[in-house]
């Protein structure tokens, strides 16, 4: 039976080796558009932020410390996740794709599983975020945002789950119009449940935001799944994605069986190893609170920009990883080399135009979120920093994409607990709180951080990738 794979080129273990020009044609033709849908993910959050920063710092202040925790632990699930399109390109490089039906169904338990537990944390952070040494009305205020966020995180895992395996058996279009819509509505409904229009009142400000967001993600999956179903209708169900009931029982009752075991271990420490880095800002959010509302503010704005640019690396991530994937499936060492590499250095070169518009126009960056002085000053000195480490920031993202296409994770996960929780967070308490540098020395913090962690991914995969046999 013929069935379609996300390479167009040969798969198995007999495949030809590739040249570089062609696995950089390849990493481009398949980042692209995961790349815009991860960057359209971010999006949601930017027009949040932007939104709920006109009605008011304050409110921004809520936004940012509610939604610290939630991204965090999100990001962690969504590393995790990754381990969808990894063993699923691994089963389509070597021949088998009817194994990945399995994998689609364990990430789906994962999503369910993973989302109810981070709605249940979500009603516990006001007493965190109190116990932290946060204020208490901001505390409440941000809880309820946190609240908010949570009912629409399993929504968001489910879509990331079945959007990672369409983009693994080569439809990665579907993810990427189906967050355009979710964007497009965003707007409105942030203007509906934020700012209050069309109705009487002020609107809900960061929770309304937050609420409807929350909403348009349970819509997307909803969405993908209906698509990805009537794709495998088409193609005679070649991945076996349409499962019987007692299949989705047994995916429930065997979660720990040994190809899920797989994944539990590829998995867990990829998301770990996300989070890691992603829990290292969130406490650089805490310290900012510490500091005052502005500069909280004005930090919710440095990442909320700096975010955009990193989950453009985190699309070029994945299809690095799933190009890595395929040639670790059929066993092509020059080709994982290739693949790699030529995925990091694509990274490197995208963030430049960035790079220089934070260092030459940070105030009018910053204007997008707030017309508040006390903030616009602090986020254009954070914006110009956070400028210094962009490129480092993005290839570090796809380094790390790059190991998990190999199944190499725990290695990678002590390297970002190294450069960012026993470096990066302790620098910016010292600039930030010590010296009294404020929201400017929290971003130096991350600077350091974001270099270390780079260096050792870089230096991890060289020795990685050359030990694949083949």
């Amino acid at each position: 039976m013929s069935y379609p794979v996300a390479e167009t080129e040969q798969t198995g273990p007999t495949a030809i080796q590739q040249p570089t020009a062609r696995h950089f044609l390849r990493t481009a033709e398949l980042a692209w558009p995961i790349a815009t849908a991860r960057t359209l993910i971010v999006i949601v959050f930017v027009m949040d932020t932007v939104m709920t920063g006109w009605s008011g710092a304050e409110q921004l202040a809520y936004l940012g410390l509610g939604m610290a925790p939630q991204i965090t632990l999100m990001l962690v699930a969504i590393g995790a996740l990754q381990a969808v399109p990894v063993l699923t390109a691994q089963a389509v490089g070597a021949g088998n794709p009817e194994r990945a039906g399995d994998v689609l169904r364990t990430g789906f338990v994962l999503s369910a599983l993973l989302g109810a537990l981070f709605l249940a944390a979500a009603y516990l952070s006001e007493h965190f975020y109190v116990a932290i040494g946060q204020d208490p009305d901001l505390s409440r205020q941000a809880a309820y945002v946190n609240q908010a966020f949570a009912w629409g995180m399993i929504g968001m895992l489910l879509f990331v789950a079945v959007n990672t395996f369409l983009e693994a058996i080569g439809h990665p279009r579907v993810g990427l119009y189906v967050l355009i819509g979710l964007n497009i509505l965003n707007v409105p409904l942030n203007g509906l449940l934020a700012l209050g229009w069309w109705i009487p009142g002020d609107g809900y400000g960061a929770v309304g935001a937050t609420a409807g967001s929350s909403l348009l993600r349970w819509l997307s999956f909803f969405v993908c799944l209906i698509v990805l179903v009537q794709l495998s209708r088409r193609t005679d169900d070649c991945y076996r994605v349409i499962a019987t009931s007692k299949e989705w029982f047994t995916a429930f009752r065997d979660i720990v069986r040994p190809e899920n075991r797989r994944m539990l271990r590829i998995g867990l420490p990829m998301g770990l190893a996300q989070g890691v880095e992603s829990a290292a800002f969130a406490a650089i959010v805490f310290l900012a609170g510490l500091v005052g509302s502005t500069a909280l503010a004005a930090h919710q704005i440095t990442m909320n920009t700096v975010s955009l640019v990193f989950m453009v690396a985190v699309g070029i991530a994945s299809a690095t990883a799933i190009r890595v994937g395929n040639a670790f499936g059929r066993q092509s060492r020059p080709d994982v080399i290739r693949a790699g590499w030529t995925g990091i250095g694509l990274s490197a070169a995208f963030p430049v135009l960035v790079t220089v518009s934070f260092l030459t126009i940070p105030g009018a960056i910053a204007g997008i979120y707030t017309d508040d002085p006390a903030t616009l000053a602090v986020a254009i000195e954070t914006l110009r920093i956070a400028a210094l480490v962009l490129i480092l920031d993005a290839a570090m993202a796809v380094a790390l994409g790059a190991l998990r296409g190999l199944g190499d994770v725990w290695i990678p996960l002590g390297l970002q607990i190294s450069a960012f929780w026993l470096i990066g967070v302790p620098t910016a308490w010292y600039f930030g709180l010590h010296l009294e540098m404020g929201a400017p020395g929290l971003v130096i913090g991350i600077a350091v951080g974001v270099t270390l962690s780079f260096f050792a991914l870089a230096l991890r995969w060289a020795q990685a990738s050359r030990r694949v046999t083949g």
